[in-house]
């Protein structure tokens, strides 16, 4: 696909249609991954921490889901907090898409304790070839989902923008990718040192436990 400008007025416009190719393409690896495995999003942000304090909880959440032999990348998962009311307002979060990839059999109930373990109210799990997904709970104080059980969000569908759209609990929720590479990251084409890291924080949480 070319797009020709012709005199600096059409610039944003060419901008946009950039941007919008470029997450459709992403979006379009994203879906084949999830009709050839099962897959997840989950993410280890919690309301209560810092921004920094997140972003170090997501850095050891990744090293786990690479250190079982997922492969992963980032996409920004957002829902509408107060939804249907004057104070709505969209909150995004950064999470991971993880694709299993060595078709693990115990791949949900691995993706549900990390869930638990980074203090989630929920995962969000796809199963092989679906065209739906469901929300797993994993918190012993959860409402909803409760804790162990499954509630379907319902067909996943493109948006506007090229996003994932689904609904849970009657509020819209969407995740697209975000800088995703063709092809997911994975422990085997990490370099030396980025192996040792997921290697020695893997080995500080087991210690933490």
């Amino acid at each position: 696909m070319l797009w020709v400008a012709r005199g600096a007025d059409n610039m944003k416009k060419i901008l946009n249609e950039w941007k919008k190719f470029l997450k459709e393409s992403s979006l379009s690896r994203l879906y084949r991954h999830m009709q050839e495995h099962e897959s997840a999003a989950l993410s280890a942000f919690r309301n209560e921490f810092t921004k920094q304090e997140n972003l170090e909880r997501n850095r050891e959440l990744k090293a786990e889901l690479l250190g079982r032999g997922y492969g992963v990348t980032r996409i920004l998962g957002s829902y509408i907090e107060n939804f249907e009311t004057p104070k709505a307002i969209e909150v995004a979060e950064e999470s991971f898409f993880v694709s299993n990839r060595k078709e693990d059999p115990d791949f949900a109930l691995e993706i549900a304790k990390l869930g638990e373990d980074f203090d989630q109210d929920s995962v969000l799990i796809v199963d092989k070839g679906a065209q739906d997904a469901y929300l797993l709970g994993t918190s012993p104080e959860g409402e909803f989902p409760q804790y162990g059980k499954k509630e379907s969000v319902g067909a996943l569908k493109m948006g506007d923008e090229a996003e994932f759209m689904s609904r849970v609990s009657g509020r819209p929720y969407t995740f697209n990718p975000k800088e995703m590479n063709e092809e997911l990251e994975v422990f085997e084409n990490l370099s030396r040192n980025a192996k040792m890291a997921v290697k020695s924080m893997m080995s500080r949480r087991e210690k933490t436990k």
